[in-house]
C-alpha cells in the first residue's frame, strides 16, 4: 500500500491579507504543494519558506521564488531572513534582508554571518551552538548551558523550547498567554510549562502570539493568541466578521459560537473538546510576524 500524501493546513491570517488583498478566511486551508512536494514550512506574517526537496522556495500572495542552491533551513521574518547555508566543507548562518528573499536572489553581503564548527548532526535551527538564532537584529541570542535542548521555536515576542526528556519551557512576552504558564507576565528565562509535566513532547511551534506542540502519543496542545483563528478554534472576532458578511450576502456562515472563555485569545492551554486533539504529524509550523 501506498503511503499517505502528507497534506499541509493553514489556519488564521494569511499572506493575502497581509498584502491588503482579500481573505480567504480563516481556515483551514490545504497549502497546495509543486510536483516535488513539501517536507517542511517556516511561515513569516506576509510569505513563507518551503523546503520542497529539490530546494527552498519563497511563497507569498501571488508570489513563487526559488531560493540559490545550498540553502538548507530558513528562519523568515517581516524585516529579514536567515539562511542556514552549505557551501563547500562547512555551514554557516547568514542573515539577509527581506527583499533578497522574495527575489530569490542573495547579492552581496549578508547582514549578518556566523559560520558553524563542524561536528555531529546538530538541530535544526534556530539552534545553533552556545545558543540560538533570530531572524531580525542583533541575529543571535546566547542562551544557559542548562536545560539541555533539542529544539526550539520563535515566536514574534516568545520563545517555546523542547527539552531532552520532552518537556516544554517557554519565555520572552507573555501579553496573550503564549508561554502557557496560565498568566500573562513575561519571563527572562527558560521557565517549564507546568501544565504538560508529565507528558512528554516530540515538537513545539511557535506563532507571533500563540504556541502548540505535540505529545510524544500524537495529541496537538495550542495555546495563546485566538484573534484570528490561529488556534483552529471559534473566535469572536473571525465570527463577527462572518456574521457582518453574512448580512451583506458575501461570505459563509461561521461556527454556531465561540469556545467558552476564547475570544481574541487564550490564557490557558486551549484544545478541543476531551482536552485533545489527535495528529499523526510528527511536525508543526505556526505563523510568524
Amino acid at each position: 500500500m501506498a503511503a499517505p500524501r502528507r497534506s499541509w493546513l493553514v489556519f488564521g491570517f494569511s499572506a493575502e491579507e497581509a498584502a491588503g488583498e482579500p481573505s480567504p478566511g480563516p481556515g483551514p486551508r490545504r497549502l497546495e504543494p509543486g510536483p516535488e512536494g513539501i517536507r517542511r514550512v517556516w511561515p513569516a506574517w506576509s510569505y513563507a519558506v518551503l523546503d520542497t526537496g529539490a530546494g527552498l522556495e519563497v511563497r507569498g500572495a501571488g508570489l513563487r521564488r526559488r531560493l540559490p542552491a545550498g540553502c538548507a533551513e530558513a528562519l523568515p521574518s517581516e524585516t529579514h531572513v536567515l539562511l542556514l547555508l552549505q557551501r563547500g566543507p562547512g555551514e554557516a548562518a547568514e542573515a539577509w534582508p527581506r527583499a533578497a528573499a522574495l527575489r530569490g536572489e542573495l547579492r552581496g553581503a549578508p547582514a549578518c554571518r556566523r559560520a558553524l564548527p563542524p561536528g555531529p548532526r546538530r538541530p535544526p535551527l534556530p539552534l545553533l551552538p552556545g545558543g540560538f538564532a533570530v531572524p531580525r537584529p542583533p541575529f543571535f541570542c546566547e542562551l544557559p548551558p542548562a536545560p539541555p535542548l533539542r529544539a526550539l521555536a520563535l515566536g514574534h515576542e516568545h520563545v517555546l523550547a523542547l527539552g531532552a526528556a520532552g518537556e516544554v519551557y517557554g519565555w520572552g512576552g507573555g501579553r496573550h498567554g503564549q508561554l502557557g504558564h496560565g498568566g500573562l507576565e513575561s519571563e527572562q528565562q527558560p521557565r517549564l510549562v507546568e501544565a504538560l509535566a508529565g507528558v512528554p513532547m516530540r515538537a513545539v511551534a511557535a506563532g507571533g502570539w500563540h504556541s502548540a506542540s505535540i505529545s510524544e502519543g500524537g495529541d496537538l496542545y495550542m495555546w495563546g493568541w485566538n484573534e484570528s483563528g490561529q488556534l483552529a478554534l471559534p473566535s469572536k472576532v473571525v465570527e463577527e466578521e462572518q456574521d457582518q458578511d453574512e448580512d451583506a450576502g458575501t461570505g459563509i456562515p461561521g461556527p454556531a459560537g465561540p469556545a467558552p472563555g476564547c475570544g481574541g485569545w487564550c490564557r490557558q492551554l486551549r484544545v478541543p473538546a476531551h482536552g485533545r486533539s489527535h495528529t499523526r504529524r510528527g511536525t508543526l509550523h505556526l505563523g510568524l510576524g
